[in-house]
C-alpha cells in the first residue's frame, strides 16, 4: 500500500490545509470544486471520501457451457451476489429452460432484491435492487435472529406434537434466514472495500465487518439446526414420553432465551452481559445431560432414541452458537 506524507500548512489566519496526492486525485476524478467527505474515526484518524463515489454499478458476465451443473451455477451466482455485483449477465451456449427455471426459483428464495430484468432463449440479465439503507445492518440482524428463534419455537412444537405439517413449514422458512444471511454478507463485503458504506452501516472498521460476518453466519447455522429439529419430528415413530416432553420444553425455553439475549447484548455491545451469558451455556449443558439420561431409559425403539439424541444435539449447538455471538460482542466492544 502506497503511503503519502504531507505537512500541515497555514493558509489563512486560522485555516490549516493538507494537499492531496495528484495520483489519487487523478484516479478518482477530483477537480477544483469537487466535494469530499471527512469522517473522524478516532483522535488520530480521519477518513477522506470522494463525495461523488458510489454512482456506478458493478457488472459481471457469466458463460454457461453445456456441461455446467445447476448447483454449481447457483453457487457462482450467489458468490457474485456476495461480492457486491449489481448486474449479472448470464449467457447460455444453448437454450436451457430447466436450468433457467432452477436459477430463477432459487434466486428468489435465497437472494434478496435480485430480479430478472430481461430474458431470452440464450441470455438472462439480473439486477440487485436491495440497498442497505432500506434494511440497516442492526435491523437485518434482528430480523434474521427473530426468524431463527421462531423456527426453533415451532420446530419444538412440531417435535413434541408430531405435527408434520408444521415441521415442513419450518423447514421451508429456513430459506428466509438464508436470504438475510446472504444480504448481510453482501453489505459487509461491500463495506469492507468502501469507507463511505462502512460509515453508513455504522461499523467501526473493517475488523468489525469480520465479526458481524461471523455473527450472521452463527444465526444462519441456528436456523439450520432448528430446521434439523423439525426434520427429526417427521421421523419419529411415536409420541415422546410425557416426562421427557416436559424436560425438552424446559431445554428449548432456556436455549431460546440465551439466543435472544445474545442478540440484545450484541446490539447494546454489552461485554459484561456477554461474559455472563457465556457462563449460562454451561448450565444449559447440564440440563442437556439430564434430558439425555432420561432419554436413554425411554422404552421405545432404538431408532426413536437415535433420532432424539440427534435433535438434542441440535439444541446444544444452538446454545453454543449463541455463545459465539456473545464472544464476538466482547470483541466489538473493544473496537
Amino acid at each position: 500500500m502506497v503511503e503519502y506524507i504531507r505537512r500541515v500548512q497555514v493558509t489563512g489566519k486560522s485555516t490549516l490545509s493538507v494537499s492531496l496526492p495528484k495520483e489519487w486525485v487523478d484516479k478518482v476524478g477530483l477537480k477544483a470544486g469537487s466535494i469530499v467527505r471527512l469522517i473522524p474515526k478516532s483522535a488520530s484518524m480521519i477518513i477522506l471520501i470522494n463525495g461523488g463515489q458510489g454512482g456506478s454499478k458493478r457488472e459481471a458476465r457469466v458463460s454457461v457451457k453445456e456441461d455446467t451443473d445447476a448447483e454449481t451455477m447457483l453457487r457462482e451466482l450467489i458468490s457474485l451476489y456476495l461480492a457486491g455485483y449489481d448486474i449479472i449477465k448470464i449467457e447460455f451456449s444453448m437454450p436451457y429452460s430447466h436450468l433457467k427455471m432452477y436459477l430463477k426459483e432459487n434466486m428468489r428464495k435465497k437472494l434478496m432484491g435480485m430480479e430478472v430484468l430481461n430474458e431470452s432463449m440464450t441470455e438472462m440479465l439480473l439486477q440487485c435492487f436491495a440497498q442497505h439503507v432500506e434494511l440497516p445492518l442492526t435491523e437485518a440482524i434482528r430480523r434474521q435472529a427473530d426468524l431463527a428463534a421462531s423456527m426453533q419455537r415451532d420446530a419444538t412444537i412440531a417435535l413434541l406434537t408430531m405435527d408434520k405439517g408444521l415441521a415442513e413449514e419450518v423447514i421451508q422458512r429456513d430459506d428466509e434466514v438464508d436470504k438475510l444471511y446472504y444480504f448481510i454478507g453482501r453489505q459487509l463485503n461491500l463495506a469492507a472495500e468502501n469507507p463511505q458504506m462502512l460509515h453508513e452501516l455504522g461499523i467501526e472498521n473493517v475488523m468489525a465487518c469480520l465479526s458481524y460476518s461471523s455473527i450472521t453466519k452463527s444465526i444462519e447455522r441456528i436456523g439450520d439446526h432448528a430446521s434439523n429439529i423439525a426434520g427429526i419430528s417427521i421421523l419419529l415413530e411415536e409420541e415422546i414420553d410425557k416426562q421427557i416432553n416436559i424436560e425438552i420444553q424446559k431445554l428449548d425455553e432456556e436455549i431460546k432465551d440465551i439466543f435472544l439475549k445474545s442478540i440484545d447484548i450484541l446490539l447494546r455491545k454489552d461485554s459484561k452481559a456477554a461474559n455472563r451469558l457465556i457462563g449460562e451455556v454451561g448450565r444449559v449443558r447440564q440440563l442437556y445431560n439430564e434430558v439425555v439420561e432420561k432419554l436413554m431409559v425411554w422404552e421405545t425403539s432404538p431408532r426413536n432414541i437415535s433420532v432424539m439424541r440427534t435433535a438434542l444435539g441440535d439444541y446444544i449447538r444452538i446454545a453454543e452458537y449463541s455463545a459465539d455471538i456473545a464472544e464476538q460482542t466482547i470483541f466489538l466492544s473493544l473496537l
